[in-house]
């Protein structure tokens, strides 16, 4: 029996390190760590080539360290092919103390919760339950819109802890004609989705007659899509935008770096510059604390 642990950087690594210090060698964890030039397909592709290498029935499953993540979202299509494989999101080193000691992983999991207390601090429970950021954002027209965010890896960890936060948003939307017609994503984005906040996966077409039919107003509408025509393809549309925010595009073959996180080919580039040609601003901002800049800017 082994398990596949995942997560963003170094974690996984350093958790399955420290679980050593203190029962032992783990030869039970194969570590798979996402870094910034990986795409959630490397990450699929990783976990795939474990299985093929050490023998899916041999495996116990995949445990990630944020629900939402990359490296929970790229689990989605494995644990389709291999149903009889479990998918646990909040990785901790209790966890695998337990699993590296005996336990099941029902048994670990509920080990890990058990673990997680809270003394002191002098924080009443309202503001326990206050966002982190509360930045206002305007919303463009009628159509809801607070954000549109250009991100191959759709709803993840930025999009559903950072910035559903940061903008107080009611609603993500996902756009783009190809995730509608894959079953599995739509699976996976519905797991994703942070409690309290609606969800919308839609084709260009229905998604602009929505926005524009003002089926939103009121709402603070988080935009999400993979590719730069789909933006394209809206704006054609008539859908008022603000700004555009370039925030991933993963290193792939005939893509050059622009910043990190976000490597594009010369066409690609092209046709995000061609936005800010009709009057939308585009920037590049990973985070919402990080600095918003202009997405020409680290071209010339």
């Amino acid at each position: 029996m082994y398990y596949i642990i995942s997560s963003h950087g170094q974690y996984a690594a350093a958790c399955k390190a420290s679980c050593e210090m203190i029962t032992g060698d783990a030869p039970l964890f194969r570590v798979v760590s996402f870094t910034d030039d990986m795409t959630k397909e490397a990450v699929e592709q990783a976990y795939r080539d474990i299985l093929n290498k050490d023998g899916a029935d041999e495996c116990g499953g995949i445990i990630t360290d944020l629900l939402g993540g990359t490296p929970y979202n790229a689990a989605a299509p494995v644990i389709h092919d291999y149903p009889k494989l479990a998918l646990v999101a909040g990785m901790n080193l209790g966890m695998l103390i337990a699993l590296n000691t005996g336990d099941s992983l029902r048994e670990a999991v509920k080990a890990a919760q058990e673990s997680v207390v809270i003394q002191g601090g002098g924080e009443t429970a309202e503001e326990a339950k206050a966002p982190a950021w509360t930045e206002p954002a305007a919303i463009a027209e009628k159509n809801g819109i607070v954000h549109l965010r250009l991100d191959e890896r759709l709803i993840h960890g930025q999009v559903a802890t950072f910035w559903s936060r940061s903008l107080n948003i009611t609603r993500i939307m996902v756009v783009g004609d190809e995730i509608v017609q894959d079953a599995i994503g739509r699976e996976a984005l519905k797991a994703t989705v942070p409690v309290g906040i609606k969800l919308s996966i839609l084709t260009v077409d229905n998604a602009c007659k929505k926005l524009n039919a003002g089926n939103y107003t009121g709402q603070r509408v988080f935009v999400v899509v993979n590719k730069p025509e789909t933006i394209l393809q809206m704006i054609e549309n008539g859908v008022k935008l603000k700004e555009v925010n370039i925030g991933n595009m993963g290193k792939k073959e005939g893509r050059e770096t622009v910043k990190k996180s976000v490597y594009c080919t010369p066409e690609e580039k092209k046709k995000i510059l061609s936005i800010e040609e009709k009057g939308i601003p585009v920037y590049a901002q990973m985070i919402p604390n990080d600095e918003k800049k202009k997405f020409k800017d680290f071209i010339n």
